[in-house]
């Protein structure tokens, strides 16, 4: 048995940057074979973060041969996707060994896509994995349960799937007519007999236009006309209004350029508003909300999208070229099948980041797709019972063919993510998009209705043969996982028997995983409830005991719902205290975005018996992200390790966990930068290290004798962190510490709004008040798009009363109240310094005399401008404000004259 001082990998020293690169590599790319392939899960870990955690986390310290060079070639090896298997099986073998040649027992509290379980089988661990959603929990049994314990299932998965698929398209073929080549569209040398399926149709919502002085003619709400846009092929709808029918039609254009084309595929609506394309009434925002809710909103066809006959490419044909479904007939087939009808309801008070189509009268799960969706997809859930029948009837036994028929509801909701009326047209690729391209489920104008059996976007066989593979490379993992489903709070193992926690708990307000989920849920419902009474047996996912701050939850109240979700997390917390052996690991995998996330980790932490250990930095996010490309961001997560607190650890002063602090604060920031650690990721790495002598104590008291909140604490450190890289200026005024601060930490690439936010909330500044750094004639911020970007001496410095006293709004005033009320940022001075030394170096002397600042301090600020330490990289080039800035201080004192010191 170990005590805490047997301090692991984790605790020691780990190749962050190569752990970084490998799980961001991972997300790049075709991930054919990959577990995430399997079905979608929100916010999943990447395998390289989850197998490099898990390892480090029970391989000890003291006794590594490795040199720091082998090390990160051994995690390299260890973490790439695809790469060397005995790099693998050097691992596992090493984590055996470290444990007495038995497998050390590993459970992940909140297992959601199962990568962290997972990751721990495959280096031999007997592992738990705990999870209280019903849709992820099948996941993981898909993943670790039914390939291990069924041999020889992806060959089920084929042979059964095959007959699965062609029954369904027996009965649907006729819903999706073949098509010819289209007006137009006819390949030289192809036959005119030739006749292809269709690949897809694209429709657009309609409502009635409100133009009273015109007669009744619907307004179509598309955003846009593209159909495709590539370097010398650009192909959108020309929209031809009939002013004697009052209708509106589509030609297909083509031509080698955009010009070419002669007409402005990207004019339609914006936020459901349009200008009517007939009558050119305007319709608003408003009132198609008001007709949606009534039931007024319709659909029309916009066109039909068919493989070229040579093979490669797209032709669209327009509306007459095709069939159209007939709607009643799909409804009356739908209610002769054994299913029930889709009368869940969504979420009508959902708050999800990204938009809503519940305020346009969207109310149920149903309303999601048209009737011809809802058919295929009913037709191929009713298959997966009568498959799990006849492999019954044909001697398989139960459990192997439950395993089945959860497979193939597994590649049934893979086609669902990609058949309803929430994907769009990806004009770049000719193709849809998922539902899901977002945490969302937001408006769509105008949308592309897959064929699931055309062999593009939503092919159920393409899926099915995925599934299959991926189940055949999960086999040789040579024991299944015991995958649970329950609550964090109460898990089924015995006080003293885990070996490592390795958990990536939920993180605060971000994701509501249960509302998202209920998307696959009614279908999971529809194809293998039979299989699952209890888990699929509710009208949707379970909700109430999620941990998740979700203020509509709870009558609205921000404070009821995060105290449920810290009570949550404590309880979880101390269940994980409960089950771990003296002296073993917990570690968590958190997202860093706010200081009330981390105070509401922090403080379930320690209330739960814990003191965090160590912390380090991840990026782990693709390098092309939603923001887009060139941006700078913060790490996107963090490796928390927590250890039992010792029973007498007792009450400790604030002035004690103070002085510690500054010795915690040296120490990780000399060993961070050590190695190679630089910008935000630095700062919070060594924030979250501080928090060491917070936790270590069961409670601390302030002077008076009321506890230290953490959230107070974290504003402490971060303050004293940046103080420690910045010298004196954490003392300055916050305008200052932010620039200063965002500078180190992002330079001056664009920066997501919420990300530069928070560290003003960091900072003590107001990012985007009336009075906030992007506002103001003179802005220390600008605004692009979602991001930010800071402006530097040459945007802001040609300003004759920029960082004077007395001086309006605009950029020129603190954001907060300061003690002399005529205290303006010393950022502003600074600026305005730097621009007249490198523009009007007359100017300077008298310039200073007038600001009545302090010189050392400003000089400080010069010099944090020009330091190395404010470059992302080694190799990085110098600013144009470094540069400048370096300059100065070369002539401070001639240049100042006076005002100059050495």
């Amino acid at each position: 048995m170990r005590d805490s001082s047997d301090k692991r990998l984790i605790e020691d020293v780990i190749p962050i940057d190569v752990i970084s690169r490998t799980s961001a590599s991972e997300k790049v790319g075709g991930r054919v074979g990959h577990p995430a392939s399997l079905h979608l899960w929100w916010a999943r870990r990447p395998l390289a973060a989850s197998r490099a955690a898990i390892y480090s986390a029970l391989i000890p310290a003291a006794g590594q041969t490795r040199s720091v060079q082998e090390l990160s070639d051994f995690f390299d090896a260890l973490c790439t996707w695809g790469g060397p298997e005995h790099a693998v099986e050097t691992a596992r073998a090493e984590v055996l060994a470290a444990h007495g040649g038995r497998a050390p027992k590993v459970v992940d509290l909140f297992s959601g896509g199962g990568a962290i379980p997972l990751e721990a089988l495959r280096l031999g661990c007997e592992v738990t994995a705990n999870e209280l959603n019903p849709v992820a929990h099948l996941i993981e049994r898909t993943l670790m349960e039914f390939p291990q314990r069924y041999p020889g299932l992806g060959d089920d998965i084929r042979r059964w799937g095959t007959r699965w698929v062609d029954e369904a398209w027996a009965d649907l073929s006729d819903l999706y007519p073949t098509v010819d080549s289209g007006t137009g569209q006819t390949m030289i040398g192809a036959s005119e007999t030739d006749r292809r399926p269709p690949l897809a149709y694209l429709w657009t919502r309609a409502v009635r236009c409100p133009n009273p002085a015109a007669p009744a003619h619907d307004a179509h709400l598309l955003r846009q006309t593209w159909l495709g846009r590539r370097k010398g092929r650009y192909v959108a709808l020309r929209p031809v209004a009939d002013r004697d029918t009052w209708t509106l039609r589509y030609e297909v254009v083509e031509s080698s350029t955009e010009d070419g084309l002669g007409f402005d595929p990207a004019e339609g609506s914006r936020g459901g508003e349009v200008t009517c394309r007939i009558c050119g009434a305007p319709v608003e925002g408003r009132y198609v909300k008001e007709e949606a809710r009534a039931g007024r909103m319709t659909t029309a066809p916009l066109a039909a999208i068919a493989l070229k006959a040579a093979g490669r490419g797209r032709d669209y044909l327009p509306v007459g070229e095709y069939e159209l479904p007939d709607d009643a007939e799909c409804a009356r087939r739908l209610a002769e099948l054994p299913l029930e009808p889709m009368d869940e309801p969504l979420p009508g008070t959902m708050r999800i980041t990204g938009g809503t189509c519940m305020v346009y009268g969207f109310s149920h799960y149903r309303d999601l797709f048209t009737p011809r969706q809802l058919l295929a997809l009913s037709t191929l859930s009713a298959g997966i019972r009568q498959v799990h029948d006849r492999a019954r009837e044909d001697g398989m036994e139960e459990g192997r063919a439950g395993a089945l028929a959860t497979a193939l509801a597994m590649a049934l909701n893979r086609v669902a993510d990609r058949l309803s009326n929430l994907c769009r047209l990806d004009t770049k690729n000719e193709g849809g998009t998922n539902t899901f391209a977002r945490q969302a489920l937001p408006m769509v104008w105008d949308f592309y209705e897959a064929n699931p059996f055309a062999g593009a976007s939503g092919d159920v066989r393409k899926y099915l043969k995925e599934t299959a593979n991926l189940v055949d490379r999960l086999a040789t993992i040579r024991s299944p996982a015991q995958c649970v489903r329950g609550s964090a709070t109460a898990l089924p193992l015995p006080a003293d028997s885990q070996d490592a926690v390795v958990t990536d708990p939920p993180y605060y307000d971000n994701i509501s995983y249960a509302d998202l989920s209920d998307f696959f849920y009614v279908w999971l419902k529809r194809s293998v409830g039979f299989l699952y009474p209890t888990d699929l047996g509710g009208d949707l996912t379970p909700k109430r005991s999620e941990a998740v701050v979700a203020t509509y939850r709870h009558a609205g109240s921000k404070d009821a719902a995060r105290s449920h979700y810290e009570t949550l997390m404590e309880q979880s917390f101390k269940e994980a205290h409960r089950v771990l052996k003296p002296g073993a690991p917990l570690v968590c995998v958190y997202a860093h975005k706010t200081t009330s996330g981390w105070s509401s980790l922090v403080e379930a932490l320690r209330s739960a018996g814990f003191m965090i250990t160590e912390a380090w930095p991840l990026d782990t996010e693709m390098p092309e992200r939603a923001v887009g490309r060139g941006t700078a961001s913060l790490a996107s997560s963090i490796f928390l390790v927590a250890r039992k607190r010792d029973a007498n650890a007792g009450v400790g002063s604030e002035a004690e966990v103070m002085s510690e602090l500054n010795d915690i604060i040296k120490e990780r920031l000399e060993r961070l930068e050590g190695l190679g650690i630089t910008g935000a990721d630095l700062v919070i790495a060594t924030v979250g290290a501080g928090l060491r002598a917070l936790t270590r104590f069961e409670r601390v008291e302030q002077d008076n004798g009321d506890a230290l909140p953490a959230e107070r604490f974290l504003e402490t450190v971060q303050s004293r962190v940046l103080d420690a890289i910045f010298g004196s200026l954490a003392g300055v005024d916050p305008v200052t510490r932010y620039y200063v601060a965002a500078q180190y930490s992002y330079g001056y690439s664009p920066v997501p709004f919420d990300e530069a936010n928070n560290l003003a909330r960091m900072t003590g500044a107001d990012l985007d008040s009336p009075n906030g750094l992007t506002n103001g004639t003179n802005p220390h911020v600008a605004k692009v798009k979602s991001a930010v970007v800071l402006r530097d001496f040459e945007d802001r410095g040609d300003d004759e009363r920029l960082g004077l006293p007395n001086v309006d709004a605009g950029g020129t005033m603190p954001l907060v109240e300061l003690a002399p009320p005529t205290t303006v940022p010393l950022i502003d001075v600074a600026h305005a310094l730097l621009w007249r030394a490198e523009h009007k170096p007359a100017d300077v002397r008298p310039y200073l005399l007038s600001t009545n600042v302090d010189t050392l301090r400003l000089q400080q600020l010069v010099q944090a401008l020009a330091g190395r330490a404010l470059r992302s990289t080694p190799n990085e080039a110098k600013t144009r404000e470094a540069g400048a800035a370096e300059r100065l201080l070369v002539s401070w004192r001639s240049v100042t004259g006076d005002q100059g010191l050495v």
